[in-house]
């Protein structure tokens, strides 16, 4: 079940919401979501929730580590040691379904390269490590009710592809008092929930179907340069569309649920550096790996060596967590080589010629996103290879047929999304909220119709096309 089917939209969320009305107290709101919140897993990966909820009760025991004491010691040894044998254990689960499939593919066993990744374990294990990190260095109380932090994790909104929210950021509305997400809020909520969806279903989906079919051919046979710049071009709207749209429906969500999730895209897009498109995109990820990896290496407070290896080692993790393949490791380290570069040139510090590096920045991610896509390093060089060398610059039949009406808007509405100002995002240039904790600014005699006229738009478009999932599902 995903957030633009028919049976999220008109069935589940509407009896998440009936519950909620129905039983006011905050403890009974926390059972009934959470109780719903594991059977929206259980709908969409069966009993994959044991492993979980293994997860769960392991970073809820780990919490009551006597952290205090450990911290303590003159030595601070046992604490280190501690602390990183609970994330090792946290771990183990990710390391094991998404890495032993390769593994099983390598050696040729393929009882273990079936073994299928439970949707969403890699944003529930960061939310875990974060909890488990974050008590164990006194930078929040434990949680003592093992129902709420159960909440915590498994709330739906969040739990399949994130934002990565921290506990601290939702511990007082997990816990104290009745969640009531008043007239603005709920407003407020639909809006952006049905701004995401209208980017799910008008631009990632349209333009995500014939990146597919060029990617494919790309595998089969020698492309065009046109179809490949088409087809890349194409794969960077729906990766940003796809995603970015699932982080709106599920702050949205949240919302309505009486939940303030953190942002999680900024206009990545307008970036006019590498380093300012980690500061746009995935923001909550970004966030993740400098708080729990960059800074306890060091960062850049001990020296440039040490901000390097930071750095790569980073960027190496990213790589892995998105896959054990070599495009991902590729993608990586276009990314690393490109923040270092930054870094050794003084540039990032600049806001000298903007226009000029938005352009280049758009024709380096463009050309980043393709080994992120590609499905093999043969794939990655073929799909380069008629972008740079081409053959043949004359659109391919695929390409020409493809270029439907609804492709059409769904181009125009990427191209928009280039250009315009870089500190605002599109939902509050258009509804006028800041964000989800200031909704004074919000236009809502404009909001009101257009949010229902999305909203229309958006279902008629997904029941007129196929079933098509969230990107980051897979990861």
């Amino acid at each position: 079940m995903v957030f633009s089917s028919p049976t999220f939209l008109f069935a589940f969320l509407p009896l998440v919401l009936l519950g909620l009305a129905l039983v006011r107290r905050r403890g009974f709101q926390n059972t009934w979501l959470l109780g719903m919140s594991a059977l929206f897993y259980i709908w969409g990966a069966g009993a994959a929730v044991l492993v979980l909820l293994g997860v769960t009760l392991a970073s809820f025991g780990l919490g009551f580590v006597p952290w205090d004491r450990l911290r303590a010691r003159a030595s601070q040894m046992p604490f280190r040691l501690a602390l990183a044998g609970a994330i090792v254990l946290l771990l183990v689960p990710l390391l094991g379904f998404k890495y032993l499939p390769a593994i099983g593919r390598i050696v040729q066993a393929d009882a273990i390269a079936a073994i299928a990744l439970p949707i969403g374990i890699s944003f529930f294990t960061f939310h875990a490590i974060s909890y488990v990190v974050d008590v164990a260095t006194a930078k929040i109380p434990r949680e003592r009710n093992v129902r709420d932090y159960a909440l915590y994790l498994f709330v739906f909104p969040h739990q399949i592809a994130g934002p990565i929210v921290r506990f601290a950021e939702i511990r007082d509305e997990l816990t104290t008092g009745y969640r009531d997400a008043g007239t603005s809020q709920l407003g407020y909520g639909f809006a952006r929930f049905s701004w995401g969806l209208a980017k799910k279903a008008l631009v990632a989906d349209p333009a995500g179907r014939l990146a597919d079919v060029i990617f494919a051919e790309n595998a089969a046979m020698q492309i065009s340069a046109a179809d490949a710049w088409a087809g890349a071009f194409l794969y960077a709207l729906q990766i940003y569309f796809d995603f970015s749209a699932y982080s709106d429906m599920a702050i949205g969500l949240a919302l309505i649920l009486g939940f303030h999730f953190p942002e999680n895209f900024f206009q990545p897009y307008r970036s006019i550096s590498v380093t300012d498109f980690w500061r746009r995109w995935h923001m909550t990820l970004t966030r993740w790996f400098r708080d729990y990896v960059y800074i306890p290496m060091g960062g850049n407070r001990h020296g440039r060596r040490r901000e390097v290896l930071a750095l790569l080692t980073v960027f190496a993790l990213t790589s892995l967590w998105h896959g054990a393949a070599i495009t991902f490791a590729v993608w990586g380290a276009l990314h690393a080589a490109m923040l270092l570069l930054e870094r050794a040139t003084g540039i990032r510090r600049t806001e000298r010629f903007a226009i000029a590096r938005r352009i280049l920045m758009v024709v380096f991610l463009v050309v980043s996103w393709v080994p992120f896509r590609a499905a093999s390093g043969d794939e990655l060089l073929r799909m380069w290879q008629a972008m740079f060398v081409p053959t043949s610059w004359l659109p391919g039949p695929s390409l020409l047929t493809g270029m439907t009406p609804f492709l059409m808007l769904a181009v125009v509405i990427g191209v928009v999304s280039l250009f315009g100002p870089r500190g605002t995002t599109g939902f509050a240039a258009v509804f006028g909220a800041i964000s989800t904790r200031d909704l004074s600014g919000m236009r809502w005699r404009l909001a009101i119709p257009l949010t229902i006229g999305l909203f229309v738009v958006a279902v008629v478009a997904i029941l007129w096309s196929d079933f098509s999932p969230f990107l980051y599902y897979q990861f």
